[in-house]
Order: C-alpha cells, then sequence, then structure tokens
C-alpha cells in the first residue's frame, strides 16, 4: 500500500502529539488519547457507512477512510493546540492586564483608587503596600473594602444564593490554578499610622438587601445546594503532574489577563451573572456606601483599595454629588505579568 504524502504527515504529527502527551502525562494518557482516535473513526465510519447505504451510493474502504480522517484529525488538532498557546502567548507576554491606579479629585479632596481583586501575583500586593506606605507618611488616610462574615445562617444564605460554598479557604484554593496568591488584606493595614477604615457592607447587610430586592425567591434560595468549590479545587489538584499543572496555569493566567483586560468581556460577565439581583447588590450598594463615605469624609486625602468594578460607578455617584470630581491622573500595575 502506497502512502500519499498527508498520510504521513498525519502520522507524524499524531506521532509527535503523542510523544508530548507522553511526556507531559505519562503513558495512561497517551493510550485514551490514541483510544479516543480509534473510537473516533470506528464512529465516524459506521455514520458514513449508514448514510452511504440510505443515498446507495459507494463505500469507501476503511484504510482509505482512517487515512483521511487522521488527516483532517491532525489539522484539527495543530490548529487548536497552535490558537490556544497564541492566545495564551498574547495575553501573558505581550498584552497582559493592567490594573489601574486613578486619581481623582474635586479640588477640595484627592482619592487614589487603587483597583484590586482578590488573586494576584505576590509582586503587585507588594508594590501596592509601597504605594500605600508612601502615601500614608504624607497622612493618606485608607479606606478598604472587605465584607466581613458574620452570622452562620447569613453565611449560608449568601452560599446558596450564589451556589458556591464559599468560605475562607476559597480564594487560598482558587489562587493555586493560577501560581498567583490570595489577598491578605492584613498586609496593607497599620501601615505608619493607624488611619485605615473599612468602607464596606458585612454579610448580614448584604443578604438584608438582597431580600428586599428577592421576596419571591426567597424560598427558592434554600433549596439549592452551593457547589463545594473547595474541594472541586483540590481533587483537580491532585489529579495533576507537575508538567500538567504547569500548562493549566499558564492558560489560566492567559484566561485572567483576557478578562480583566477586556471591558465587553467584564460587561458579558456581570450582565449574565448567575444571581442578578445578589450581584447588585455586592456591586452596586456597595458602591454608594463607599461614595458616601468618600463625600462625607472629613478627610482630604484618602488611597482606596477595591474591586476594578467598582470604579466607573463610584465616580459617577461622586460626579452627581459634585460635578467638579474628575480623574487627574492614572498609573498601571500589571498583577500577572510573566
Amino acid at each position: 500500500m502506497s502512502y500519499s504524502k498527508k498520510t504521513i504527515l498525519s502520522y507524524i504529527i499524531i506521532a509527535i502529539i503523542s510523544l508530548a502527551i507522553y511526556y507531559i502525562s505519562w503513558i495512561q494518557s497517551t493510550v485514551r488519547f490514541l483510544l479516543s482516535l480509534c473510537i473516533y473513526i470506528l464512529f465516524f465510519y459506521f455514520i458514513h457507512f449508514l448514510w452511504v447505504k440510505s443515498r446507495k451510493t459507494i463505500i469507501i474502504p476503511f484504510p482509505e477512510f482512517m487515512n483521511y480522517f487522521l488527516w483532517k484529525a491532525s489539522l484539527f488538532l495543530v490548529f487548536i493546540i497552535l490558537f490556544i498557546w497564541w492566545l495564551s502567548y498574547l495575553s501573558n507576554e505581550k498584552f497582559p492586564a493592567s490594573m489601574p491606579e486613578y486619581t481623582i479629585s474635586n479640588w477640595d479632596k484627592v482619592v487614589k483608587f487603587q483597583a484590586m481583586s482578590h488573586i494576584w501575583k505576590e509582586d503587585f500586593y507588594k508594590e501596592v503596600e509601597n504605594n500605600l506606605t508612601k502615601f500614608k507618611k504624607e497622612w493618606w488616610v485608607y479606606f478598604y473594602e472587605w465584607v466581613k462574615p458574620w452570622t452562620k445562617e447569613n453565611s449560608e444564605k449568601f452560599n446558596n444564593a450564589i451556589w458556591v460554598k464559599f468560605d475562607q479557604d476559597l480564594y487560598k484554593n482558587f489562587s493555586k490554578l493560577y501560581w498567583v496568591v490570595n489577598q491578605n488584606n492584613n498586609q496593607f493595614l497599620w501601615l505608619v499610622n493607624n488611619l485605615d477604615f473599612n468602607v464596606d457592607l458585612n454579610l448580614d447587610q448584604i443578604m438584608e438587601l438582597y431580600w428586599q430586592k428577592n421576596i419571591t425567591n426567597k424560598t427558592k434560595t434554600g433549596e439549592v445546594i452551593p457547589v463545594d468549590a473547595n474541594k472541586l479545587i483540590i481533587e483537580t489538584l491532585s489529579n495533576l503532574n507537575d508538567k500538567e499543572l504547569k500548562i493549566l496555569v499558564y492558560i489560566n493566567q492567559a484566561i485572567l489577563n483576557f478578562i480583566i483586560s477586556n471591558e465587553t468581556t467584564q460587561k458579558f460577565l456581570t450582565e449574565n451573572f448567575s444571581n442578578k439581583e445578589l450581584f447588585d447588590v455586592i456591586l452596586w450598594e456597595r458602591n454608594k456606601i463607599i461614595a458616601n463615605e468618600i463625600i462625607n469624609s472629613k478627610y482630604k486625602k484618602i488611597y482606596t483599595t477595591y474591586w476594578l468594578l467598582h470604579f466607573n460607578w463610584v465616580l459617577e455617584l461622586l460626579q452627581k454629588n459634585d460635578p467638579n470630581w474628575k480623574i487627574i491622573g492614572t498609573k498601571y500595575l500589571y498583577p500577572i505579568k510573566n
């Protein structure tokens, strides 16, 4: 039997992919990959056989069909691998997400709004700590975001409302999928002076506001069994070797960089959050809290760390109170730059 150049190339591609899988995940994954290819070949040949019988046309011999399938499959696999690698490379190396520090003022007060997230690289948090230390030496005060846990009952209701078991270990375990660290808010407290103020709602307040918005679904929320995300993450990590984890982390970091740097994606995720009423409380009600604290504060120089999505809404609320509020400066940090 003679082999065409396409057939030989497809065998070479499949062999290279198989060797790569063996190097990364050892023999079991390699066998699963090759076995899956065999199953797909048989499945699609069976579909081809039924189709040809119904149309009463000529059946392609199995060896010819197999070579054709492997050629198409090898091209598809190469495309998928290169596409994922290319997007991950661009997101992580060329266009990593930036986290802005906005300086806003109404010519009476000045606010440094450092956008934050609860999992980032340790260097990012250290840089924020250094910046905060610098400003507090000049007698700035610190307003920070931190939802305090409260009653066990409301903690359970919150978990049911978001469909995820949310506890103090979630960010810690979640950060392992990205090779970053979870935010330790104590890192930013008691620097230079004790002018640190928690400008946020506690969990009881969040749930009270949520019930006010969601009276009709109040009984349904209690019927939901939240997903134990901690358990799922630990199980995932336990099933990965170092090479597999390294690849997963690189792709996860690329996804995180893409989401943070793409406003359209952020808007889509916020508009399609699984529990819209709860998200409105988490985002909008807390926007009102920080805006009111800034407006009513006796302090003139305020450094605040808050989730990125809050900034535009907080600025809008400030401008409704006083049109003089404007962005007068912007600096950028790169939390997951490789």
